[in-house]
């Protein structure tokens, strides 16, 4: 239970598309690395935030960075709760580096978008999805 609400979390914060299910979304997520996840994270970043060529690259280091983080914080023991606060610490960095790289609107549109999808994965673990 514990490391599948960790998963769940993960993947909501990491990467995916729009159009699946939550639960197909996990089961493929669960099976990429951390590269691959970077990479469909940035691709989705490209196409939703029209990054320019000089953003990409720097907004792909940062995903393949947190992207590893996260595969060490997934990989630890510990209680569920301080993996929690682990994970949302290690996304608050995140989101100040990406920040710096992002236009303004560029990160309001981000931050709006990673809201939506975490309402969509509560609304899918209510429907037992």
């Amino acid at each position: 239970m514990k490391v599948m609400k960790i998963s769940m979390l993960l993947a909501v914060l990491i990467a995916g598309s729009f159009g699946q299910q939550a639960t197909a979304q996990t089961a493929e997520r669960t099976s990429l690395t951390a590269e691959e996840r970077a990479q469909k994270w940035t691709d989705w970043m490209k196409k939703e935030l029209t990054l320019t060529a000089e953003q990409e690259p720097r907004v792909h280091a940062i995903n393949v960075k947190y992207a590893d983080q996260m595969d060490g914080i997934k990989a630890e023991e510990g209680d569920r709760r301080s993996k929690f606060k682990e994970v949302r610490e290690t996304n608050k960095a995140k989101d100040e580096e990406l920040k710096a790289v992002l236009t303004p609107e560029q990160f309001t549109k981000y931050t709006e978008k990673k809201q939506e999808r975490q309402q969509k994965m509560r609304e899918n673990r209510k429907r037992g999805g």
